[in-house]
């Protein structure tokens, strides 16, 4: 299970959980190469942005539950 969290000027906009990465892409509109590198940490955010209403996605992984 993954949660994904997309934020816009600290407003999040979108919320929920999802059983695969592949969901999340769907559901977002990203290739599933974004939504990995999001999940494992590897995208970082830009100093030199100049976008007003940049979002920010956060995708964790879930811990099992027995």
């Amino acid at each position: 299970m993954f949660n994904c969290e997309v934020i816009i000027n600290g407003d999040i906009v979108h919320s929920k959980q999802y059983k695969r990465l592949t969901e999340i892409c769907e559901a977002l509109g990203m290739n599933y190469q974004q939504v990995a590198d999001y999940s494992a940490g590897r995208v970082k955010k830009r100093k030199t942005n100049t976008f007003i209403y940049h979002p920010e996605v956060i995708i964790s992984k879930l811990p099992k539950s027995d």
